[in-house]
């Protein structure tokens, strides 16, 4: 623990390695009980939000294949951007697979409803151990850690499930090869892909608590910034269709808040320079 917050936290100052494992016990359960009503809420409701959420991305008329297709027209490129959905007969091969399904959904929307929640229960077992000091920089960044989380859901959903959607589903290895999706894929991949469109976006932030609590520089991020470029290339070819354009619409953003990440730091380093001078 600090010794600025010994006052703030008198218990922690003589905590054992096992008093700190059952205090993380202690928010681990609070996290645990929190993703389980999210879960219970969300099953109730999971017809709805399969026939919303899930099964939106692959219509023509989602908004985000209806923004693509304008896109075209304007451009002069309407046959390659617009999305025209094949027949769609989703199957179920397993007995228990709808049911699996539905725990997916409810499992997602569960973690994205509380994510703002499992955050503060994080760093409330991180917080003591940090000065006052860099507790009061931190705070300030708990709020746009789950406003950037929830714009990566969101462009995940809107801006990057369609370009996936419309090259897997027009995919073909040969014209005798038929696509015959599982509800298990498909929710799956819907979920996950927007799970992990909010987790990657956190990368500003995750470098603004870096630089603030001293373990990064701005200096350090630049330096090596053409390694961070082809390491990100690389990440958003693993995780969208092997096409350069899906590639550049995730990569591009990630670029985007590498050095928005890089700004940030630069900022914290000069206003510690301020308050040292």
């Amino acid at each position: 623990m600090a010794l600025d917050q010994e006052e703030i936290y008198p218990y922690e100052k003589n905590m054992s390695i096992f008093d700190h494992i059952d205090d993380l016990r202690k928010y681990l359960f609070r996290m645990a009980v929190a993703l389980f009503i999210g879960i219970v809420i969300s099953f109730f409701f999971v017809q709805e939000l399969f026939d919303v959420l899930i099964m939106a991305p692959l219509r023509a008329d989602f908004w985000g294949h209806e923004l693509y297709c304008n896109l075209g027209k304007w451009i002069g490129k309407e046959d390659l951007l617009c999305f025209t959905p094949p027949e769609l007969s989703l199957q179920s091969t397993k007995i228990q697979g709808q049911f699996i399904s539905a725990f997916k959904i409810s499992f997602v929307m569960g973690l994205v409803g509380t994510f703002p929640f499992m955050l503060i229960q994080l760093w409330q077992f991180i917080k003591p151990a940090l000065s006052a000091l860099e507790v009061k920089k931190v705070n300030r960044s708990l709020f746009f850690a789950s406003l950037f989380f929830f714009a990566g859901v969101l462009f995940a959903y809107f801006i990057l499930l369609p370009v996936a959607t419309k090259f897997l589903l027009g995919y073909q290895l040969g014209p005798d090869v038929k696509n015959i999706f599982t509800i298990n894929s498909v929710t799956g991949f819907i979920c996950y892909m927007s799970l992990a469109g909010g987790l990657v976006f956190e990368l500003p932030i995750i470098i603004l608590i870096l630089a603030k609590i001293g373990l990064i520089s701005s200096e350090f991020l630049m330096k090596y910034w053409k390694y961070a470029v082809l390491v990100i290339f690389l990440l958003a070819g693993l995780a969208t269709p092997p096409d350069i354009f899906s590639q550049m619409v995730l990569g591009l953003p990630l670029i985007v808040l590498y050095f928005l990440g890089v700004y940030l730091a630069k900022r914290v380093e000069q206003d510690k320079r301020k308050n040292e001078a």
